[in-house]
């Protein structure tokens, strides 16, 4: 993941809080391991589902990709 993106999923989870970012939600230990459990997922699910650095704990966990109106709206 580049750094902007990085960035802008630590700035949402911090704006989200911590129930919704990390709350009960698995603690992937890499981003590699995150991003194969979530390519598993999608190939399960009409939803698209992506690893994300979290905030809270510092770890990777995976949920619905953000729409760009919902980036924006983060600003």
């Amino acid at each position: 993941m580049d750094e902007e993106t990085r960035a802008r999923h630590m700035s949402a989870g911090e704006a989200y809080g911590r129930a919704a970012t990390c709350g009960n939600k698995i603690d992937y230990k890499s981003e590699k391991s995150a991003a194969r459990a979530a390519e598993a997922m999608n190939a399960k699910s009409d939803k698209v589902l992506e690893a994300y650095p979290c905030f809270w704990c510092l770890g990777w966990h995976i949920g619905r990709a953000m729409t760009e109106q919902e980036w924006e709206e983060l600003g």
